[in-house]
């Protein structure tokens, strides 16, 4: 196994823990599949994400809703660029979405962390762009899901928000 830098390993892991979700079901997977499944040996697990299960699964969620939300802001990224990250990442880590479509209404301890993680990224679009009512966030929002959905080309993206996208003058 090559080098991995800690990204790599905890996008590896947590795509791993996603398809065993759904796959085997909850918490139905041990960590040696999880080994397995994203060539990171279990020593490694465990010093990044912990020995047991639910925990493992609680820090995949964590890292999957920052990475997608983008919670913690370390970069700004514009609507079109983050829709085009979020593109790749559903297309390297395919059980995202599904998981995210199971669990946002279960009411379950990760829905609840993906609704906080909606309002947080609703608020940062707002911060972001003052001048749009709440109705057209959630529509970009919406359009955004829809498009992951629809595992719509990031060639396309471009024209998807042009009607909010500032113009030069």
């Amino acid at each position: 196994m090559a080098t991995q830098s800690k990204e790599e390993i905890y996008f590896a892991v947590c795509n791993a823990i996603l398809k065993m979700e759904v796959a085997k079901g909850h918490l139905a997977w041990t960590l040696s599949d999880i080994s397995r499944e994203s060539n990171v040996t279990r020593s490694l697990i465990y010093y990044y994400f912990g020995k047991e299960k639910e925990v493992v699964l609680e820090e995949a969620y964590k890292f999957v809703i920052s990475h997608v939300f983008n919670i913690e802001r370390t970069k700004s990224v514009g609507i079109r660029d983050r829709l085009r990250a979020i593109l790749k990442d559903v297309k390297n880590m395919p059980y995202l979405f599904v998981l995210y479509y199971l669990e946002k209404n279960a009411g379950t301890r990760f829905g609840k962390m993906i609704h906080e993680a909606e309002g947080l990224l609703l608020k940062a679009m707002k911060h972001e762009f003052p001048d749009l009512q709440d109705r057209q966030l959630l529509e970009i929002y919406l359009k955004e899901l829809g498009a992951v959905a629809f595992q719509l080309p990031p060639e396309q993206v471009d024209t998807l928000f042009e009607d909010y996208i500032k113009k030069p003058n």
